[in-house]
């Protein structure tokens, strides 16, 4: 089959989670036998020749400032596209204000499909919201809604991302992992510090300012703890700020962003992977929990097990024995659930095993990739 896959407003390759996930997939679609074109826009800062690509054919688009308002205008150069390559389908990563690929799909009678990673319908407080709440005719919806109705199928991570009527139509594919790049280190031993691992964008409900006062919590009840925090974001200079003022700044190392290539070594140095969350944050989270956090299978992979808010979806996808879950938004939750792995070396043993074995049988982007073919499938 003969794949364009359209994320105009995504950088590939890069650090941030539609990077990975968008390049990953195209990968293992490759892997699979499939001729895959990949449009994206280039990163700032390329780093195209640390990332394999394993026979996908990287097509740059122009970068538009802002782009996350201009993504739809990706049409004219996927028109010349699919004019050259003559694919079998097109799929779009879904952007509110995206559409250009799906528009050029349909011009030309090509099948088109949507994935869809973020929300596709109204929430209070979103930016498609307060736009068409200023006009009578309402816009961006009307322009959503068009893309929905042109596509031959749809995909998503969560079915609380698309509007109620299609929700029974969508197939839902959780994000996966590399487990070839991502394996388990040494084993945890009996003594010395717990090293948690923690991985984030630093978004308001990542809940870093969370694990930094649930770290203060264990080491003032003399559980030795080293975290190594993962990544950048709007919250990474306070949560530093908050690891100083509480006298825990030995204790914490704030890496800040590194290559996604260097993220498999981070992790096999590690004894459990820490991904606190608080949906109290983040107001479109109402639709229901629709997250897919690469980090989780990333920790999964690389046999580290999870400490990780209870929520019912997550769940659902860390079955087996491989997490422990606290209340969302509670650090001293939080703080239990981690200084309960640290008094048990051999749990932690157990749980790591257990977490290797899942990734390898649920959720390796190669499992993933055969799901899409298969929506593919169905769209041709």
């Amino acid at each position: 089959m003969k794949i364009l896959y359209s994320a105009a407003g995504t950088p590939i390759p890069g650090t941030h989670g539609g990077s990975i996930h968008a390049l990953e997939l195209c990968r293992a679609l490759a892997r699979r036998g499939h001729e895959v074109h990949l449009a994206a826009l280039r990163p700032s800062l390329s780093r195209g020749a640390e990332v394999p690509l394993d026979g996908v054919q990287l097509r740059y688009l122009h970068r538009f400032l802002p782009v996350t308002l201009l993504e739809w205008t990706a049409g004219r150069a996927i028109r010349s596209l699919i004019a050259e390559i003559h694919p079998d389908v097109v799929v779009e990563r879904f952007y509110t204000f995206g559409g250009g690929a799906i528009a050029a799909a349909h011009h030309a009678g090509v099948p088109a499909v949507l994935e869809i990673n973020s929300p596709a319908r109204d929430y209070p407080g979103s930016l498609r919201d307060t736009l068409d709440k200023l006009t009578i005719v309402r816009p961006v919806d009307r322009w959503r809604r068009r893309q929905l109705e042109r596509c031959a199928a749809i995909y998503t991570t969560s079915r609380h991302l698309v509007p109620p009527e299609l929700q029974d139509s969508a197939t839902v594919i959780v994000n996966g992992v590399d487990i070839d790049r991502f394996t388990p280190g040494p084993e945890t031993p009996d003594t010395g510090p717990l090293h948690c691992a923690y991985v984030s964008s630093f978004r308001s409900w990542h809940g870093a300012e969370d694990l930094v006062e649930a770290v203060s919590h264990c080491v003032s009840h003399r559980v030795p703890l080293r975290v190594t925090c993962i990544g950048e974001g709007p919250r990474w200079k306070l949560a530093k700020e908050a690891a100083a003022v509480a006298g825990i700044a030995d204790n914490i190392d704030f890496v800040g962003r590194v290559p996604h290539a260097e993220v498999p070594g981070l992790l096999a140095d590690a004894d459990i992977g820490v991904a606190p969350f608080a949906p109290d944050q983040f107001r479109a989270l109402e639709l229901g929990w629709f997250w897919s956090p690469i980090k989780i299978f990333e920790y999964l992979a690389a046999g580290l097990p999870v400490v990780t808010a209870d929520i019912v979806e997550l769940r659902t996808l860390l079955q087996g024995g491989v997490a422990n879950f606290y209340r969302p938004s509670d650090p001293l939750a939080l703080a239990e659930a981690i200084m309960e792995l640290e008094a048990d070396r051999a749990a932690v043993r157990r749980m790591s095993k257990a977490a290797r074995a899942l990734a390898e049988q649920r959720y390796t982007w190669d499992h993933q990739a055969a799901a899409v073919e298969d929506v593919l499938n169905r769209a041709l």
